[in-house]
C-alpha cells in the first residue's frame, strides 16, 4: 500500500462541487501516471494504481457509509466494511490501468505519453459500463464546467473531456521539459475556450417560469406513516406558494403508490396551480406480482404518459445477484428496494411550449442514457432524493453531473430534490439559480427552452471510444517497428 499515492487519489475530490478546484485533479492524475511509468513492473503498477484508487474513492463516495448506517439501519462496523469493500472494487479500475498501462507495447516516451493516459481513461469508461456502471466522480466531469477543456463536452462529452485531461497529463508528465509538449497542451486550451464560444443549440420561443420544490423531509421521516399527512402538507403548501409555468417536485414527494393517494389530495394540488403545469415524482403499482416503477407524472395531465426510471442504482433500487447479496438487507431498513425498470426510451412531456424530458436520480450521471430524450426535447427535469446523504457532498456532486449533461445537449436542466441540491442549470452548464440544503424552499426562477443537436447528442461516446482504440493502435504499431 503506498499512502502516498492513497492521499494523491484522495485530494481528487476537491476538483469536484462543491469545490470545483480543477487543478486538483490534474496534480492527483500527475502522481499517478508518473507512478505507474516507474513502475518496474505491471504487478507493481497495478498496486500502485489500487493504492491511489483506494484514496480516490474513499473520499470521493465515503457518503455510502450514511445511506447504510444512518439510515439503513446497518452497525457501524458492518457499514464502514461494506464502504471500504466497495471502494476497494472501484479501485480495481485504475489498478488494472497501471497493470495495462505498463503490460502494454510501447516504446520510448510512448507509454507514459499516450499508453498510461489511455489505460486510465479506458478503465475509467469501463468502470461507467461494466455491472450496469457506475460512472461516479470520472475525472472528465471535474473540468466541468468552468474550465476551457468544457468546451469540448458538446463534441465529445465528459469521456472525451477526461481523455483530452488524461492526454494533457501524459503530455507535461512524459517529458516536461520539450517546450513543443507545453505548446500542445495549451492548443488543446484555447481551441477549448475557441468552441467555447460555438452556440450548439437555438432558444425556443420565450423564458419559461418555473418553480422548484425543495420539501426538506429527512430519510427517516420520509416514508414514516406517522409523517405521511405532514408530508402531504408539505408538498402541497409549496405547490400553493409555486408561481411558475411549470411547477415540480422532487422524487417520491408524495410517498405512497399512486392507487393509494386520496383523490381529494391530487384535485388539491391540481387546484393549485390552476391552468398551469405540475410534475411529480410518484411511484406506481405495475401490472404483476411485485412490479413497481419509480416515476414522474404530469399531475395536471393525467392522460400523458408517465415517465419510469430505467436506470436503477444497484443495491439501491435493486439487488444484483441475490444469491450473493441479498443478505445486505437482512440489515438495512430501505423501503421500495425492488423496482422494476421502465422503458430505455420515453417520450418528454408537453407542457404548453415546452418538452420537458425528465430523468430520475442516479440516471442524469450516464450521458449516453440522457441524449435519448433529444431531439424530442426542450429542456431536461432531473429530480432526486438525496436525503440518503444528508451531511455529505454527494448532492454538489450529483448536481455536477446534472451541470455535464446540460453542456453535453445544450439544454436547460431543472433539478427538483427532496434536501438539495434543488437548481436551474444554463445550456453551458452553468448555475444560474441554486437553493441552500437542508431547507424547506421553493426555486423560483426562469428557463429556455432549446432545440437543434450538440455533435455529442448526435454521435454519443463513438467518438471517445474510437479515439482509444486508434491511441492505442498506434502505440502499438509504433512498438512493433523495427
Amino acid at each position: 500500500m503506498h499512502l502516498g499515492l492513497a492521499a494523491c487519489g484522495a485530494a481528487s475530490v476537491f476538483s469536484f462541487a462543491p469545490w470545483y478546484w480543477a487543478p486538483m485533479m490534474w496534480l492527483s492524475l500527475a502522481a499517478l501516471f508518473m507512478a505507474i511509468a516507474r513502475a518496474t513492473s505491471p504487478r507493481a503498477a497495478a498496486v500502485r494504481g489500487l493504492s491511489w484508487g483506494l484514496g480516490y474513492f474513499l473520499a470521493n463516495v465515503h457518503w455510502v457509509f450514511i445511506s447504510m448506517h444512518d439510515y439503513g439501519g446497518m452497525p457501524a462496523w458492518m457499514a464502514a466494511g461494506c464502504t471500504l469493500l466497495f471502494a476497494l472494487y472501484l479501485a480495481l479500475f485504475p489498478a488494472l490501468a497501471g497493470w495495462l498501462g505498463q503490460r502494454w507495447p510501447a516504446r520510448g516516451a510512448w507509454r507514459p505519453t499516450l499508453v498510461i493516459p489511455l489505460a486510465f481513461v479506458a478503465t475509467e469508461y469501463l468502470r461507467g459500463w461494466l455491472f450496469t456502471g457506475f460512472p461516479w466522480a470520472v475525472s472528465g466531469t471535474s473540468q466541468l464546467p468552468y474550465t476551457p477543456l468544457a468546451g469540448y463536452a458538446p463534441l465529445i462529452g465528459a469521456w472525451g473531456v477526461g481523455l483530452l485531461l488524461a492526454l494533457c497529463i501524459g503530455l507535461l508528465t512524459g517529458s516536461p521539459r520539450e517546450p513543443r509538449r507545453w505548446a500542445a497542451v495549451a492548443a488543446i486550451w484555447l481551441l477549448g475556450l475557441g468552441v467555447q464560444q460555438v452556440a450548439w443549440t437555438t432558444p425556443l420561443g420565450k423564458p419559461v417560469s418555473v418553480s422548484l420544490a425543495q420539501g426538506n423531509i429527512p430519510q427517516d421521516m420520509k416514508w414514516d406513516q406517522a409523517h405521511f399527512v405532514d408530508n402531504l402538507r408539505t408538498y402541497l403548501w409549496l405547490t400553493r406558494a409555486a408561481k411558475g409555468e411549470i411547477v415540480v417536485l422532487p422524487e417520491t414527494a408524495i410517498p405512497a403508490f399512486l392507487s393509494d393517494i386520496p383523490d381529494w389530495y391530487l384535485d388539491e394540488l391540481r387546484a393549485a396551480v390552476g391552468q398551469r403545469h405540475l410534475v411529480s415524482g410518484v411511484p406506481i403499482m405495475g401490472k404483476g406480482l411485485d412490479e413497481y416503477y419509480n416515476s414522474v407524472m404530469a399531475i395536471t395531465e393525467p392522460k400523458q404518459a408517465v415517465y419510469s426510471k430505467h436506470h436503477l442504482v444497484p443495491f439501491g433500487e435493486f439487488v444484483p445477484v441475490p444469491a450473493l447479496f441479498g443478505w445486505m438487507y437482512n440489515f438495512l431498513n430501505m423501503p421500495l428496494s425492488g423496482f422494476s425498470r421502465g422503458a430505455p426510451k420515453q417520450a418528454p412531456f408537453t407542457l404548453g411550449s415546452t418538452r420537458l424530458a425528465a430523468n430520475i436520480c442516479y440516471e442524469d450521471v450516464f450521458g449516453r442514457e440522457i441524449i435519448r430524450a433529444l431531439p424530442e426535447a426542450t429542456m431536461l427535469v432531473n429530480i432526486s432524493n438525496l436525503a440518503w446523504f444528508d451531511g455529505s457532498w454527494a448532492a454538489a456532486q450529483h448536481a455536477q453531473m446534472s451541470q455535464a449533461r446540460a453542456l453535453e445537449t445544450g439544454r436547460y436542466m431543472l433539478r427538483a430534490t427532496n434536501t438539495g441540491m434543488t437548481a436551474i442549470i444554463d445550456e453551458k452548464g452553468r448555475l444560474v439559480a441554486s437553493l441552500a440544503p437542508m431547507k424547506k424552499a421553493l426555486l423560483e426562477g426562469r428557463a429556455r427552452n432549446f432545440t437543434g443537436m450538440t455533435p455529442y447528442a448526435r454521435l454519443g461516446d463513438w467518438v471517445f471510444l474510437l479515439a482509444l482504440v486508434v491511441g492505442f493502435a498506434l502505440s502499438l504499431a509504433y512498438a512493433r517497428r523495427v
